[in-house]
């Protein structure tokens, strides 16, 4: 766990890290620091070694006791600054000491950022980009020097008044609770699936939520799945030696007479494909078939912390999709918990399937609104690429204001199209629909006939998160490594304030 603490002069740190703006140069409190070290900052500008653009770095020497080493970082151009890029700043910034093996830092919160923001956004931007590029899965690592080194503090640092200093801390201790949050879903979703499997899912979710007032859980089983009818969840599951599991998260911060929102995240552990085996290539990565669960997880978990006076429910089916003699097949016939009746075309399209029974599990509850998160589709990547997610929903006023609050978390939502001629493609002969269908060719809108799939199961306000940028390579960002990025707990957690 990272100390965080706020101070108009930094202590003795491992370095001190200062963003500068490109084409602007030091403000008044930047240069008593360069006056105080001799100038070096300074002279590294003169130099044009170092000119503020974005993410550009400068690693100075000050042969100073108390703080041993300055490094500026790019900010950009002023005009361009948003959100996003502030945090990736941020995090690139710590990534580079922690590479280093630094442990205490010290960071230099621009003066116009908060009168931009607010101390308490900034405050909480600062430390939420901290805690995630601090991050590393890396406890299977058996060389110690392999680990990545564990930040001990971060001290913030700049000109602050009383109100600025307690609005920073405000929203630093807020920021570390969000942290937590987007975290835990990387954690999740990191997971090997030799380990992660439904069970223990349920059982993370069980242990972490235990001590959360108002926060209760319960984990259905394989007998109470099929009590409930919950057809393609259990059919998705046949598969696998682990049984499914129904994930049921409750948030009662409300009155219980006000209508829940629900939110429902596709849990499958590990995706082969099924009968319909994925090609090789394909099947790496797949433990993370179940970050849109990880990312309810952790969104549910924060609002609890946060004692968000709202009522949240959080549906998690989980599975693992297997092939085997017991394994569902393409042609079989389903039926959801609500009734309606799908042909399997595809066992590779389970994603749909399970979250079909969560969906219709959600009305039990008379639902204010439904948002459902998962990572359904290749088409969705191939239509935005890694750094959007598409968001499907009928409901305009659920799509402003998700549009709105991911931009301000430095997320990216894109809207994609539903319709009657998506609907259309999803119609059966031989059932009520079927869990593939394009529009003018079995390839074509096949994000959008997901989504109108999905869509089949709802009777209340809904929206569908499809996760295109769940997850980031083998090389990761220079402020966030490598694995589960965590998408969707901030956008979540902000919508639900």
């Amino acid at each position: 766990m990272i100390t965080y603490s706020v101070s108009q002069m930094p202590s003795k740190l491992n370095c001190l890290i200062v963003p500068l703006f490109e084409e602007k140069g030091m403000d008044s409190y930047i240069k008593s620091l360069d006056k105080e070290f001799g100038g070096v900052i300074s002279d590294v500008l003169k130099s044009k070694d170092f000119e503020g653009k974005k993410l550009q770095t400068s690693l100075i020497y000050t042969k100073d006791k108390g703080i041993s080493r300055i490094l500026l970082i790019g900010l950009g151009k002023e005009k361009d600054l948003n959100v996003k890029k502030y945090k990736e700043v941020v995090g690139a910034a710590v990534m580079t000491c922690q590479n280093k093996k630094m442990d205490k830092l010290g960071f230099f919160v621009q003066p116009g950022l908060i009168k931009k923001y607010s101390a308490k956004k900034v405050g909480l931007d600062l430390s939420v980009a901290s805690e995630v590029a601090a991050y590393a899965y890396d406890e299977h690592k058996t060389d110690k020097d392999a680990k990545v080194t564990k930040l001990k503090n971060i001290e913030f640092v700049g000109e602050f008044n009383v109100a600025t200093k307690r609005g920073l801390e405000k929203g630093l201790e807020e920021g570390i609770l969000v942290s937590s949050g987007v975290n835990f879903a990387r954690h999740l979703g990191n997971t090997p699936p030799t380990i992660m499997t439904p069970e223990y899912l349920a059982s993370e979710v069980q242990k972490n939520f235990k001590s959360i007032p108002k926060l209760n859980v319960k984990v259905l089983n394989k007998q109470e799945i099929t009590k409930l009818g919950m057809g393609c969840l259990l059919a998705v599951a046949r598969g696998s030696e682990h049984e499914p599991k129904f994930i049921i998260a409750e948030y009662w911060g409300a009155d219980r007479k006000r209508k829940p929102t629900v939110l429902v995240g596709k849990g499958i552990t590990f995706d082969s494909g099924g009968l319909s085996l994925k090609p090789g290539q394909f099947m790496t990565d797949m433990k993370f078939d179940m970050l849109g669960a990880a990312s309810v997880i952790g969104a549910i978990k924060v609002a609890a912390e946060l004692k968000l006076k709202k009522n949240i429910i959080a549906l998690v089916p989980a599975a693992e999709n297997m092939p085997s003699g017991t394994a569902f097949r393409p042609d079989d016939i389903l039926k959801a918990m609500n009734g309606k009746t799908i042909l399997v075309e595809n066992t590779d399209a389970e994603g749909r399937l399970v979250l079909a029974d969560g969906l219709s599990y959600a009305s039990k509850y008379k639902p204010k609104e439904v948002i459902d998160l998962a990572t359904l589709t290749g088409a969705c990547m191939a239509a935005l690429g890694l750094e959007r997610s598409g968001l499907f929903t009928p409901e305009e006023k659920m799509n402003e204001k998700l549009s709105y609050v991911s931009n301000s978390v430095g997320e990216q939502l894109w809207r994609m199209p539903l319709g009657e001629e998506y609907s259309e493609a999803m119609k059966s002969e031989i059932a009520d629909i079927k869990n593939m269908g394009g529009v003018g060719g079995e390839r074509y809108g096949t994000a959008s006939t997901a989504a109108a799939f999905l869509q089949v199961f709802t009777d209340y306000p809904w929206a569908h998160i499809d996760l295109a940028s769940a997850i980031y390579g083998s090389k990761g960002k220079p402020w966030i490594r490598a694995g589960a990025n965590g998408f969707g707990v901030q956008t979540l957690v902000e919508y639900l304030r």
